[in-house]
């Protein structure tokens, strides 16, 4: 982890879950802040604390491919999030 105050670090997981929220950001990237912001690892070194493949990992990032649910969940977890689902009715015109 890098030496950000507890402030500073509560601060960054703000800002990632007011930019998801947004649509601002995306899952992945959102993961690769967690990952290189809060914790400062590379793909390698997360992708070996998170138990996914640095391949997978890699590919998320960078909006490649559509992860399983678990894996995100193992992706995000260090950061301090959890998925869950929303429904959000479509209005009809």
């Amino acid at each position: 982890m890098t030496s950000s105050s507890a402030e500073q670090r509560l601060e960054l997981i703000h800002d990632i879950e007011t930019a998801i929220e947004a649509g601002s950001l995306s899952l992945g990237e959102a993961i690769r802040r967690i990952r290189t912001e809060l914790y400062d690892m590379t793909q390698t070194q997360y992708a070996a604390y998170t138990k996914v493949s640095d391949k997978t990992l890699r590919d998320i990032e960078r909006g490649q491919t559509d992860p399983r649910l678990s894996v995100l969940a193992k992706l995000l977890a260090p950061g301090g999030f959890k998925l869950s689902a929303r429904f959000v009715p479509r209005r009809v015109v």
